[in-house]
């Protein structure tokens, strides 16, 4: 059983329905190529996983808190990036933004 907390505001990119996207991963598909933006459990930001690891056993037995889905890792990637530049852009610094996630 995967312990999976969706963000109330989700941020998706490269997805055409995310929404249909989330409510299958709910219900326990495997969505292929699609990434999950996740805040980070160790001293990183952001963890971006495939949707199949979330599965395994390994990961089964931690609380992921997504904040965004991506339709591949490249815009995974560009999606963590777009994350970092708004903060920045509205902050001036990076202090922070850990804790706003």
């Amino acid at each position: 059983m995967i312990s999976v907390v969706f963000a109330e505001n989700l941020i998706f990119k490269g997805l055409d329905d995310g929404e249909e996207v989330v409510e299958m991963i709910k219900g326990g598909a495997d969505v292929f190529n699609v990434f999950l933006l996740c805040k980070a459990q160790n001293q990183n930001l952001f963890e971006l996983l495939e949707v199949s690891e979330i599965f395994k056993d390994y990961y089964a037995k931690k609380n992921f808190k997504v904040l965004g889905l991506a339709g591949g890792k490249k815009n995974g990637m560009l999606l963590v990036k777009e994350i970092i530049a708004s903060y920045y852009n509205k902050h001036g610094n990076l202090e922070g933004l850990k804790k706003s996630l």
